[in-house]
Parts: C-alpha cells; sequence; structure tokens
C-alpha cells in the first residue's frame, strides 16, 4: 500500500499543462456466459471512442491521446492477469506518465480525459485497503499474511517439527516433567511468532492484526505480543485450523476489515460532527474545508460517498488534501454528516477565521 500512497501524491504533484492526463479506473470481474469478456473492456472502447471525437480533427493531444490509449490498450491485453479485480492506469506521454495499480477488489469503471489525473478512487483505495496482517497458528507453526491493495499474500513465518509439542499421559513425576517441557517450548514457539509478526507489521506499516488459529495458541501468542501492538490487534479471534487454504483466510477476513473500516470512518464523522458543535477543530461545508486545505490546518478530509459533489470538486478536494499531508477518509451511511452536507475537515489548529 505504501506504492499507492507514494503514486497518490506523486500524481497530486501532477499539476495542469498543455497535455491532458489520461486517468483510467475499471472494474475487471467477468460477467455473463463469456468470462473471457470482461464488460470493462467493452466500456473503455466505447469510451475511447467518444473522447477522441471530442479531439478531432487533428492536433497535438489527439496524437498524444492515441498514443496513451493504445499504450493501455496493449497493456491490458498482453499484462493484465485473469485473476485481476481492478485495474487503474493513468497515462500522459508527453510528460512522461505511465502508472498502473493492480487490485485484488473492483474500482468503478471510469475513464477521463483531464488537466489533472483523477484521485477520488485511489484515495479511496487507500482509505479503505489499509494493511493488514494476519497470525494464523497453532502451537508449532505460523503462518503470515499481508493485505496488499485487495489482495492476501502469504509471507514465510516460524515453523517447526510437531514433536514436543504435543501434550502426552507418560504418568506419575516423568509426566509433569514432560508437559512443562512442552509448556515451556510452546511459550517459546509463541515469542518467536510474536516476533516475526511484530517484524512484518514495522516492516509493512500495518494498522490491523487478526489473530487466527486454536485455542491453545493464540493466548501464548497474544500475551508474547508487545503492549506497542495491542492497538492494531482485532478483538474477534478467528478459529481456524492452520491448513485453511489462502483464499478461504481471504473470504474470512475480508467482513472484519470491512466492519472495522467503517466503524473507524464513522468514529471520524463523529468526531467531526462533535469538534463542530462545539466551535472545536473541525469545519462543515466545501468552501470551509477548502479553505483549511489550502491553509495548510487541516488535518484529516472527511467526506461521505453521498456527497452531492461533482468529480471535479471531489477530485480538488483530494487533490488538496493531498498536496497538505492531510489523510482522507471516505464515510458511507452517516445520517448526521450527510444532513450537515458530507464535507468536512479536522483541524490541527483552529482557524482564524472562528
Amino acid at each position: 500500500m505504501q506504492y499507492t500512497r507514494d503514486l497518490l501524491r506523486q500524481l497530486a504533484n501532477f499539476g495542469p499543462g498543455d497535455a491532458l492526463v489520461l486517468s483510467i479506473y475499471l472494474d475487471m470481474r467477468p460477467h455473463g456466459a463469456s468470462p473471457a469478456i470482461r464488460p470493462s473492456q467493452v466500456m473503455l472502447t466505447d469510451r475511447f471512442r467518444q473522447i477522441e471525437k471530442t479531439l478531432l480533427p487533428r492536433g497535438a493531444v489527439l496524437d498524444n491521446f492515441r498514443i496513451d490509449a493504445n499504450r493501455v490498450q496493449h497493456f491490458l491485453d498482453e499484462h493484465a492477469e485473469p485473476w485481476l479485480q481492478g485495474v487503474a492506469i493513468f497515462a500522459c506521454t508527453s510528460r512522461q506518465l505511465f502508472e498502473v495499480i493492480e487490485t485484488g477488489v473492483p474500482f468503478e469503471n471510469q475513464v477521463a480525459l483531464e488537466p489533472v489525473p483523477d484521485l477520488f478512487q485511489l484515495a479511496r483505495l487507500v482509505d479503505e485497503q489499509e494493511t493488514a496482517v494476519v497470525a494464523l497458528v497453532d502451537t508449532n507453526t505460523t503462518r503470515l499474511f499481508v493485505t496488499r491493495s485487495g489482495f492476501l499474500e502469504e509471507v514465510a513465518g516460524p515453523d517447526d517439527s510437531s514433536f514436543g509439542y504435543r501434550q502426552r499421559n507418560t504418568g506419575g513425576l516423568n509426566h509433569k516433567q514432560y508437559q512443562r517441557r512442552v509448556q515451556n517450548q510452546r511459550e517459546e514457539f509463541a515469542r518467536e511468532a510474536a516476533s516475526a509478526l511484530e517484524k512484518l507489521v514495522t516492516q509493512e506499516g500495518a494498522r490491523r492484526v487478526i489473530l487466527a488459529g486454536d485455542a491453545v495458541a493464540i493466548p501464548l501468542l497474544h500475551r508474547a505480543l508487545s503492549p506497542q501492538l495491542e492497538p492494531l490487534i482485532h478483538e474477534e479471534i478467528l478459529r481456524l485450523d492452520i491448513r485453511t487454504p489462502r483464499h478461504e483466510v481471504s473470504r474470512e477476513i475480508a467482513p472484519i476489515l470491512a466492519q472495522v473500516e467503517e466503524e473507524e470512518s464513522h468514529a471520524r464523522a463523529d468526531q467531526l460532527v462533535e469538534a463542530v458543535r462545539e466551535q472545536g477543530l473541525g469545519v462543515i461545508g466545501q468552501q470551509e474545508t477548502r479553505d483549511s486545505l489550502e491553509h495548510g490546518q487541516a488535518d484529516v478530509l472527511v467526506l461521505a460517498e453521498e456527497a452531492p459533489l461533482d468529480d471535479q470538486e471531489r477530485n480538488d478536494l483530494v487533490r488538496l488534501a493531498t498536496l497538505s499531508g492531510a489523510e482522507v477518509d471516505l464515510v458511507t451511511g452517516h445520517e448526521i454528516f450527510q444532513q450537515m452536507g458530507g464535507v468536512g475537515a479536522l483541524l490541527r489548529y483552529r482557524p482564524s477565521w472562528v
């Protein structure tokens, strides 16, 4: 996800010039009886024809558009993998721009040729697909997974032979010594697993951690984790077998991550409503929000998905937020925030006009 964040910042700095930028978001999922045919690519061809007609009869803008359109089509024909759910492409040949984001979640189909890149759906990807790490454990095996742009990828984790980790009834003093040795080995392995998990969280910049596994291993792992990791750990523990296939792990964690994202976004909207009510560190309204972004006062741009904004207004706010270092938090289904207009910002400090 760090690459996506970096690209968002790079594109936000891509100011208007003589050339136009092609911004493309595609839902790459197949539909209907012909899975090889993706409706988004039919739509893309139609949009290319429509845009080309607006640039006729001829000129540098048309020539550059045709180069970019051909390059996009070549990428989709030759390099787009069949398992992709979404693709975002930004192209402007005269300014040496051609960037691709491949995702495990679909975008809304959109093709635009504009003076600056359209950033809204890219910002939504960053907001909704926060990097998460999943640890699936038993007493002698740790499988680690990390989410990246909607994909779940498995990385190597500590693994040991099951010999010496199983409790057996050997009888008498030998039994107690054996059980103690087994417990010590399990605790030592849990510490190794915790170390690997924390290293991965730091390496990936993960903001969420989900623990999964059996009833014996999870408490051992949880106790071995540092207090600094505790705020990231989701309270729900998944009971999964250590041999659970990756795609099933992905299916199990998807609703959890979606729920966490919704809860956090609603909490942000609640915080904004409270700040505005108390005349504190919050502003509401499109112009007030824009002013706070332009002055570098905004810490978080909060946008309702239902806000009555056109594409350009929405893109301008996201671009200003990215340039000023403000986060972008998209909120769905928050009734009070919608009634207030659905556009606001949490502030770093109180504006001078308050």
